[in-house]
């Protein structure tokens, strides 16, 4: 009789579990930067890192690499904003995380819009606060980047220290190591920071406190709380303050964004439904005004457009801008598809729109009988809002508006909707077009 044979484990989880024995190294600080000579090897260590800490306090995961696979496997956000636009163009945080469909306490923040790990972003003089941010809220800020990026030592002495993965200790004696992560089966060396080795720490709290509470309390632990901005409480989060993460709005935009921030959303209802969320859709086209985004429904009125809305976006500038969002699928292939077709037919030039990751909607009617969804979505459209159904696994139809990459992008059309008497709800998008 031949013995089984013991399960065997794949390097890559091998490397996640290493990351996961590493975390003990990181509870005490609220920022850490994980580098390695290899960024894929280093990002594994960082989710298992991520993973672990999820447990007891919220965790954003940041790349500063770009393309670090191990971190989009878990939210997606590869073709998304991030952290790039958030320091380049003064986008929300908010705005750009993405939380894990499998873990509401972890976060990805995507490396955005190339180029990534420059030396403008990672010496940035936004890094002491939102490191103190994150430590005010008992939350961790856990980074992957290049070992040989410029700034990087500008970007370590704000934060905790960093993780060494696979790295030779004379390669990171200029910065406070954390911990060492080699190969698998090697042990981890647990550094613990040394008290008052890091005087950034008084002048990050003197910054803090002149420039206010910052928005990201966004991963502050749940605890009950005053009534927030709508932003807020569409991702059960704080608004971000707009001194310190973006310029205030102009003038013309002002009204709407102050609607905006002060309408209540309710958190997401649906919160079980994120695994079968239809994520993917295509934009055709972002405008500056409704009637800009809905000419081209009318333009494409002889090809099918499933499912299409309107969804009202602030950008990190304070400009509203209309995204016309058409499809619901589980999958990309239906929104390639779409695309493709969209671009043979011209309803828009090649290489104009883009399959986008939405699976967040405001939820209008839910269990209504697909017979009367139609009539359903015309009353809702008389009203202004850009309703559209969606077909149940259970046979009956949900009646939805707007698609937003994050709950945070839904407050516009939130306040819209209390503005017509109607309670936000926030819910992932799911079922399909009929």
């Amino acid at each position: 009789m031949t013995a089984a044979r013991p399960a065997t484990v794949s390097s890559e989880d091998q490397w996640q579990e290493r990351g996961r024995r590493a975390a003990q190294a990181v509870a005490q600080v609220a920022s850490a930067i994980v580098v390695g000579a290899d960024p894929e090897r280093a990002a594994r260590v960082a989710v298992g890192i991520a993973r672990a800490e999820s447990a007891t306090r919220r965790v954003a995961l940041g790349d500063l690499v770009g393309d670090l696979g191990p971190l989009y496997a878990i939210a997606g956000g590869e073709d998304g904003f991030g952290l790039a636009d958030c320091f380049r163009e003064g986008r929300s945080l908010n705005e750009v995380a993405r939380e894990a469909p499998d873990c509401p306490a972890l976060f990805i923040l995507p490396a955005g819009t190339p180029p990534i790990g420059a030396r403008d972003m990672l010496t940035h003089v936004r890094w002491p606060r939102l490191v103190n941010g994150f430590a005010e809220s008992g939350a961790l800020l856990l980074l992957v980047a290049p070992l040989d990026a410029p700034g990087l030592e500008t970007l370590a002495a704000a934060t905790g220290g960093v993780v060494a993965v696979g790295v030779p200790a004379h390669r990171v004696r200029a910065f406070h190591v954390l911990a060492s992560v080699d190969a698998p089966g090697a042990t981890v060396p647990h550094l613990r920071p040394a008290r008052g080795a890091r005087p950034w720490r008084r002048v990050a709290v003197a910054i803090a406190t002149v420039a206010g509470v910052l928005g990201w309390l966004v991963w502050s632990r749940r605890a009950p709380a005053p009534p927030l901005g709508a932003a807020a409480r569409a991702a059960g989060l704080v608004t971000p303050t707009p001194s310190v993460l973006h310029p205030p709005a102009p003038p013309e935009t002002q009204d709407a964004l102050a609607r905006a921030e002060t309408v209540e959303v309710r958190t997401r209802v649906n919160p079980t439904d994120s695994l079968r969320a239809a994520t993917f859709a295509v934009e055709v086209v972002a405008a500056n005004t409704s009637a800009g985004a809905n000419s081209f429904v009318r333009d494409g009125r002889d090809l099918p457009l499933p499912a299409s809305t309107v969804a009202p976006v602030q950008s990190g500038v304070g400009t509203l801008w209309y995204r016309l969002i058409v499809g619901a699928w589980r999958s990309r292939d239906g929104a390639d598809s779409l695309l493709a077709a969209l671009r043979t037919r011209k309803v828009v030039e090649p290489g104009a729109g883009a399959v986008v990751r939405v699976p967040y909607a405001m939820l209008l009617v839910e269990g209504l009988d697909p017979s009367r969804a139609a009539d359903a979505v015309g009353a809702w459209r008389t009203r202004g809002i850009p309703a559209y159904a969606l077909l149940q696994d259970d046979g009956t139809a949900r009646v939805f508006a707007g698609a937003f990459e994050t709950p945070a992008q839904a407050a516009s059309l939130a306040a819209s909707l209390r503005d017509a008497g109607v309670t936000p709800l926030v819910a992932y998008r799911t079922g399909r077009s009929f």
